[in-house]
């Protein structure tokens, strides 16, 4: 069926929609509609070199631009292949026994701390349970919604779908780590980069755990060439959010308050067929209380947004 168990699963929805990859609209992961940088293609050409050289074991140069733009020490700052890089590990290097998380959620983390031991004490809304740590994200996915982290509490802050200006103006909370991923923002999932932002003995604790070396050599050059377009892409972020938005109010779905690269939504009548049309949407089966409910990424070109806009329309 077209219930896939995670965004992004462009081969698999390709056999099982007997079409070419290239054929789907993917607005299942929250990708920046944008796509890659335009000028990536010719940089990868004039970098390959670098692919026959091991990453620095320290993520330079990228550790140091980005600790530069994040305004914390280098000291302060791991790269990773990912923000996944880092959740794989992180219970297992901070010891903690017991995680509190507001659901329904990323299911990573959840999938991640069981496997290390650690019980997952899941919660639907207010204070979050007493616990040894405690994981949110924001903005929120699978819902867009952004929330503070509470005072005088351990734990993680995912800021994956963050606008970049506002993990600048971000403070470094004592006892929390903070995780990213800048595939999302500069549309580069293939290339897997990610940081760690946290107090030095926690990024002592979590280096124990990762591999020597966290990241590619590419992306590790790479991303100081990414970090000036980071403004220019949040606005055309918040422009396409609203043009879904109010396509979707057209078309009269219920949507969810967002400040992420998708929108939670649902139809009031029955739900289009978007894998006739080749169109990749996140579902959650593994959450009952999102029955119905799907979520959407930002189109980008022109095509895409008739696309997605002939599919609404039953």
């Amino acid at each position: 069926g077209n219930l896939l168990p995670h965004g992004g699963g462009i081969e698999a929805a390709a056999a099982a929609w007997r079409c070419d990859p290239d054929a789907i609209l993917d607005l299942s992961t929250g990708l920046h509609p944008a796509g890659p940088p335009s000028w990536l293609n010719i940089w990868l050409r004039e970098h390959a070199a670098l692919a026959g050289r091991y990453p620095d074991t320290n993520g330079e140069p990228a550790r140091s631009a980005l600790a530069e733009a994040l305004a914390v020490a280098p000291e302060q700052v791991v790269i990773t292949a990912g923000a996944q890089a880092v959740i794989e590990v992180i219970f297992q290097a901070m010891g903690w026994r017991s995680m509190a998380i507001r659901t329904p959620c990323y299911s990573e983390p959840i999938r991640c701390a069981e496997r290390a031991g650690c019980a997952v004490r899941m919660f639907a809304s207010g204070a979050p349970p007493a616990a040894d740590a405690l994981w949110l994200t924001t903005p929120d996915n699978p819902s867009g919604r952004s929330d503070l982290f509470p005072p005088d509490i351990t734990g993680v802050i995912d800021e994956s779908y963050m606008p970049f200006s506002d993990r600048q103006s971000a403070a470094l909370q004592t006892g929390v780590i903070r995780i990213g991923s800048l595939t999302k923002t500069f549309c580069i999932p293939g290339l897997r980069l990610g940081y760690v932002i946290a107090e030095t003995d926690l990024i002592a604790r979590l280096r124990r755990w990762l591999p020597p070396w966290p990241a590619s050599t590419l992306a590790q050059h790479l991303l100081p060439a990414l970090l000036p377009e980071a403004d220019a892409r949040d606005h055309q972020l918040i422009v396409a959010r609203q043009r879904l938005l109010a396509l979707l109010d057209q078309y009269d779905w219920q949507v969810r308050p967002s400040e992420a690269s998708f929108l939670l939504a649902r139809p009031n009548g029955p739900m289009p067929d978007f894998a006739s049309r080749c169109i990749l949407v996140r579902h959650f089966p593994e959450w009952p209380q999102l029955a119905g409910w799907i979520r959407i990424g930002l189109p980008g070109s022109k095509q895409d947004w008739q696309r997605l806009e002939a599919a609404l329309t039953l």
